[in-house]
């Protein structure tokens, strides 16, 4: 099936603190976010990429996918102020345009693994929709407003939601056009989907498939990248 991959990656990533936002910082010497779109190039070849970027450095991404010589296969667009609307931006894109299926994402997440991205894609291709998701290492405690403990949850019905999410363009592309309508705002795509009422499949993710956040996953994506260079 024909593939776009989005990535949103207009944060400022101020819970990581610097100048400099993560998805530009050199890890093992190349930049997250060329990382990590290399890591979805690795299975999906021939898709189209679009990254939605904070306009004040479209020009500094589009240098550093023009110095690994994937400025052809790059569009570099404007992000929205929430990840949701740079997701709908790039969604708009013409490289989205004819697409069957959308691959959406995270910048800092640069250790996605060929065997992950294909149970997703595999997922979505059956399903419609697919989310890759791991179990609760802790226990989850559902908290009321005043942030005293509501309930205790099952944790053997709990997923911790990973990217990349893979949906049929159809349904990425109305189901944002209804979270728009009705002003719902979610922090991932497969809420978005969920919300407009369709099925979404949860597939296996891998605990080495970190979101790099804080000080903390750095160095953690530091010795993943060693180990995977040992």
């Amino acid at each position: 099936m024909r593939t776009t991959i989005i990535i949103p990656a207009a944060g400022s990533g101020q819970r990581f603190g610097g100048e400099l936002p993560k998805q530009y910082r050199l890890l093992g010497g190349i930049p997250v976010i060329v990382r990590t779109v290399a890591a979805l190039l690795a299975v999906c070849e021939h898709s189209p990429v679009v990254v939605a970027v904070d306009v004040r450095w479209a020009s500094y991404a589009k240098r550093l996918f023009a110095d690994v010589g994937l400025a052809e296969r790059v569009a570099i667009i404007n992000g929205g102020s929430t990840r949701q609307e740079s997701v709908s931006n790039a969604l708009e894109h013409p490289a989205a345009g004819d697409a069957e299926l959308i691959i959406v994402h995270d910048a800092v997440r640069p250790f996605v693994s060929p065997p992950l991205l294909r149970r997703v894609l595999d997922g979505a291709e059956r399903e419609g929709a697919a989310v890759p998701v791991v179990p609760p290492k802790d226990t989850v405690k559902l908290l009321d407003h005043e942030r005293r403990v509501e309930s205790t949850l099952p944790r053997s019905r709990i997923g911790m939601a990973q990217t990349p999410q893979a949906f049929e363009r159809s349904i990425i592309a109305d189901a944002h056009r209804q979270a728009a309508g009705d002003r719902f705002e979610a922090t991932d795509d497969a809420s978005v989907v969920e919300y407009a009422g369709y099925p979404v499949l949860a597939v296996e993710g891998e605990e080495s498939n970190i979101k790099i956040t804080t000080p903390l996953d750095w160095l953690l994506a530091e010795q993943l990248l060693a180990q995977e260079e040992s």
